[in-house]
């Protein structure tokens, strides 16, 4: 497996009545909007260039590069709860579902290292059971912190890269992409997706937040009409 791409930056010491590292991390996240702008400032450019190339040329196949770009999406909070089980060079094991997803993994890892060096936060965090409330309400802000910023480089990276891709499609190949997106994140299946398509169009919402709230919008037309609003899976 490949070896993350890391750049640390040094530490200023803190002052004698300073917040631990983590505490003093999360205070610092309150002052910046975290996107994937931040992940760049950082020193960490997220590229999947293999994966790139092979949704190129799934363009005649929408629904099933929209099932592997979701199913990506998917895995990357378990991949990040994982890695803060673990010290700061820990490499996460490739999910036997995305084994066809080279480097995918690894540019995860290489992103969270990142952050979590910039952080101050080369070891692991401790388990949830051993430690007392204060301890976990961090791990939990750390975790929130570290799934915006990996998602938002992820979804950016997509919208830039296969931006072309998506424009050509016409609205029947972008309902069928959205319903594999849909169908790899939520499991659920709606019988009329929107003709937007949903990398293009979700801005700060997640992937299926905006479309489980287009895909209800449809429903309650749907089902107005008396039609059929969830297709059976």
């Amino acid at each position: 497996m490949a070896t993350p791409q890391t750049q640390g930056t040094k530490q200023a010491a803190p002052a004698p009545d300073s917040l631990s590292p983590p505490e003093a991390a999360i205070k610092r996240t309150r002052r910046f909007v975290l996107n994937s702008l931040a992940v760049k400032k950082m020193g960490y450019h997220f590229q999947i260039p293999a994966i790139i190339a092979k949704m190129q040329m799934k363009t005649d196949q929408p629904f099933n590069a929209g099932m592997a770009l979701g199913m990506m999406h998917y895995y990357i909070v378990p991949l990040i709860s994982t890695h803060l089980e673990n010290a700061v060079e820990f490499r996460n094991r490739v999910p036997e579902a995305l084994i066809w997803a080279t480097g995918f993994v690894e540019a995860i890892d290489g992103c969270i290292a990142n952050l979590r060096l910039m952080d101050g936060c080369s070891e692991k965090f401790p388990n949830d059971i051993t430690v007392d409330r204060k301890s976990r309400r961090l791990r939990r802000k750390y975790m929130e912190r570290y799934t915006y910023l990996v998602e938002d480089a992820y979804k950016d990276h997509v919208r830039e890269q296969l931006c072309d891709v998506f424009q050509s499609w016409n609205q029947e190949q972008t309902q069928l992409f959205n319903k594999g997106v849909d169908k790899a994140l939520s499991g659920i299946q709606w019988v009329v997706y929107p003709k937007e398509n949903v990398v293009l169009n979700a801005g700060e919402d997640g992937w299926a937040i905006w479309l489980r709230g287009k895909c209800e919008e449809l429903g309650m037309l749907e089902a107005r009409a008396g039609r059929k609003v969830l297709a059976e899976v």
